[in-house]
């Protein structure tokens, strides 16, 4: 898949905007953005993307904030990758470690998943969440589209799947593990989660929960890649989706591309940076 990196350079001026290809990959760079020249520039990085014929890009973590070249580029049809699929295709491979770290069985498990999106690819991923776990709360908006595929679930397998709508006060303090999908933060904050557990969050960053949560909130992964000249510019989980993603595989077997390719997970980083195993195994002993 070609694609774009975006960033800003110290050596660029008087707005001159460079480019280069090599491999499948586009990399444009620009003077720092400012208010005064924010237009011209905006204008001259579409231009660039089109010139490469580039429908899928990833921006540097300077860039990403910058909601008027967001707005522009979403408006031009193209697509800003921002690694929040290939959080999907990682999600089994994150119960499996923290499970390891908090020295918890996964298969005493309960999970709750905040994922109003429906989708195919969404029904495939319970169907890989709950296969090892004890327990999956479901809370989505379209939950009443989850239901024939809960029900197959627990009369072919067993698969133990309870759907919420986003409007039940109910409280999931027996859950272990949120994982958010696509929770806005404000959504977050209205569900009553378990005081000792962790929040895994990728795609809406959370830096607090209320009712006195007191667990571990993770807001990335650290990944190690064969080239990491764009680690520190760039968000891991974006690059790796940009190399490794397919809309048309299956995430199971995203996920085993992932692993052929020699990529691995270095870390999760929560509110106050990486986090350590001593912070796991300290939540992982008030599970039950």
């Amino acid at each position: 898949m070609l694609y774009a990196l975006i960033d800003c350079g110290t050596k660029q001026r008087f707005n001159k905007i460079s480019s280069e290809e090599i491999l499948g990959e586009v990399k444009i760079t620009t003077p720092k953005i400012r208010e005064k020249n924010e237009n011209v520039l905006v204008r001259k990085i579409l231009k660039k993307i089109n010139e490469h014929n580039v429908e899928n890009v990833i921006l540097s973590k300077e860039m990403i904030n910058n909601n008027n070249l967001c707005r522009r580029l979403e408006d031009s049809k193209k697509y800003i990758i921002t690694g929040r699929r290939m959080g999907k295709v990682l999600l089994t491979k994150f119960i499996n470690e923290i499970s390891k770290y908090t020295r918890y069985s996964k298969e005493k498990m309960n999970i709750l998943l905040l994922m109003n999106e429906y989708s195919l690819e969404n029904i495939d991923l319970i169907e890989w969440i709950s296969k090892d776990i004890k327990e999956l709360n479901l809370i989505s908006r379209n939950y009443t589209k989850y239901e024939k595929t809960s029900l197959k679930l627990f009369e072919q397998y067993g698969y133990l799947i309870n759907l919420y709508n986003t409007d039940t006060e109910k409280d999931f303090r027996r859950s272990n593990l949120v994982i958010n999908l696509d929770f806005s933060e404000e959504e977050i904050q209205k569900i009553k989660m378990p005081k000792n557990s962790i929040l895994v969050s990728l795609n809406n960053k959370v830096s607090t929960v209320k009712h006195g949560f007191n667990g571990i909130i993770i807001n990335d992964v650290d990944i190690m890649y064969g080239n990491c000249d764009n680690k520190f510019r760039y968000r891991d989980l974006a690059i790796c989706e940009a190399k490794i993603y397919r809309p048309l595989r299956k995430l199971k077997e995203n996920e085993r591309i992932f692993n052929s390719e020699k990529y691995m997970i270095n870390g999760y980083m929560g509110i106050k940076g990486k986090i350590t195993v001593e912070e796991f195994e300290k939540i992982g002993r008030s599970f039950s």
